[in-house]
């Protein structure tokens, strides 16, 4: 049994081909945009997880009086813009937005607690926490005792 290929078979063949390529490319695009989309935010998420935790273990340090969470972030963030990383820079901006969310979300959170204890959104500090009471006073023996040389 021969089988007769025409020009109108190899065409169709063709336009089915062409098809299914475009519809696979954009599935691939589609999978393409939501792994970037995955990859920036394990790298903002966890470089937001990094600046609390230098935040927490610093005790809200500073370097040269910048947040260190802040400072690390700029610092980050600027090598990413100016593409010192080449093709990996993007992922530099990324953990940098990280850290200065971080640093964003500190300053919220100490602004909001403030108020709580203040009620007052505004110019109001909350009150310093009393000091420890102070020890007794060592007895100090009169000055015509001490000549007599008594010690106490």
């Amino acid at each position: 049994m021969a089988t007769n290929l025409t020009h109108h078979h190899l065409h169709h063949a063709y336009s089915q081909a062409e098809k299914h390529k475009k519809k696979w490319e954009a599935y691939r695009e589609k999978f393409s945009a939501v792994t970037e989309g995955a990859i920036r935010l394990v790298e903002v998420g966890g470089g937001a997880w990094l600046g609390g935790m230098l935040e927490g273990k610093t005790g809200q340090g500073t370097f040269m009086h910048v947040p260190i969470n802040l400072g690390i972030g700029v610092a980050l963030s600027a090598a990413g813009f100016l593409d010192l990383a080449g093709e990996y820079s993007e992922h530099l901006n990324n953990v940098g937005d990280g850290f200065i969310a971080s640093y964003a979300a500190a300053t919220g959170y100490n602004f909001g607690k403030n108020w709580k204890e203040t009620g007052k959104l505004f110019g109001a500090k909350a009150a310093p926490a009393p000091l420890p009471a102070a020890p007794p006073a060592m007895p100090v023996p009169h000055p015509a005792a001490a000549a007599a040389g008594w010690a106490g």
